[in-house]
């Protein structure tokens, strides 16, 4: 690509990004609105363990995409909250195992309408199959970012 073409507003990855700061942002005033005090990603990270109850914290962090700082951030701000636990491991005594407790439970049930009413006013005009051309064509994209390696200049 030649650098004096190019425009950030052409730019696929800008428009992802903003994309993704804007839903976050209206995300998280929907569920201010709903009269609930969390993120989209601390709500997302405990999507994630909800689907896997007892996963320890590196694990969760990966499945998250969150870094290990970011993981352990969210997790200490939803334990305050009570959202979660940690629970000792039962094999190794120097690591810890999450789970959802009943309030994170109540809390993860609240929302999902709120997500749903998200999800339908964002894609709103948009067919099916669209999304779902969408969504193939990003994990796609993903893949292919999975198999480049840095290069450094």
């Amino acid at each position: 690509m030649n650098r004096k073409l190019f425009s950030i507003n052409e730019s696929l990855g800008f428009w992802v990004y903003r994309m993704h700061t804007q839903s976050v942002a209206v995300l998280k005033r929907a569920f201010q609105d709903a009269g609930y005090d969390i993120t989209p990603e601390q709500w997302g990270l405990m999507v994630r363990l909800q689907e896997k109850q007892g996963i320890n914290q590196s694990r969760l962090g990966e499945k998250s995409y969150k870094d290990r700082h970011n993981a352990t951030r969210i997790i200490k701000q939803l334990e305050k909250r009570g959202f979660i636990e940690r629970r000792p491991d039962e094999i190794d005594k120097r690591a810890f195992n999450l789970f959802i407790t009943e309030t994170g439970r109540i809390v993860l049930e609240a929302l999902i309408q709120v997500v749903l009413n998200h999800y339908t006013g964002a894609f709103k005009g948009l067919p099916a199959e669209d999304l779902k051309t969408m969504r193939r064509i990003l994990e796609h994209i993903v893949n292919n970012l999975s198999r480049i390696e840095p290069a450094y200049e």
